[in-house]
């Protein structure tokens, strides 16, 4: 008796069903996190653009402040106006996600940095937490320092 055995080529269908559920989880995930992602680039082109206005080193600490939370209102930065408002509440004191710091290299050189956490919810009770952060020297575009 003569046995006719084939090889199997190929995938079963099993291994498809593995695979397609692995691309769709991935595939969520990176909706949930991507426009985090794109809302971050938009604070840093804005805080660039702070920056690297002509009078940005003559400028105090409220005046860079009213010129961040105007590009807030405009931009609709959900992620960060969460943590950026929380701070200005009554209830629990919360940081500021920017902070201004003085340089200790050169005459009246200033920080502006950005620094929040974005949770973000996905299947059930797993979620993401995305961590962002951002920092320029005001009156030098495009000049990132970290001291």
């Amino acid at each position: 008796m003569t046995l006719n055995r084939k090889k199997q080529r190929g995938a079963t269908f099993i291994t498809w069903m593995i695979v397609a559920g692995f691309v769709v989880l991935v595939a969520s995930a990176f909706i949930k996190v991507a426009p985090y992602y794109v809302e971050h680039y938009n604070v840093q082109k804005f805080m660039d653009t702070i920056a690297s206005q002509p009078n940005a080193k003559k400028l105090n600490k409220r005046q860079i402040f009213t010129k961040v939370e105007k590009h807030l209102d405009i931009n609709n930065l959900y992620g960060l106006e969460k943590a950026f408002y929380a701070s200005k509440g009554n209830k629990a004191k919360a940081d500021n996600p920017f902070t201004l710091k003085k340089l200790k290299k050169g005459k009246n050189r200033q920080q502006l940095s950005v620094n929040y956490q974005v949770p973000v919810k996905w299947i059930g009770n797993l979620s993401f937490l995305v961590d962002f952060k951002h920092a320029v020297v005001m009156g030098e575009a495009n000049k990132k320092v970290v001291e």
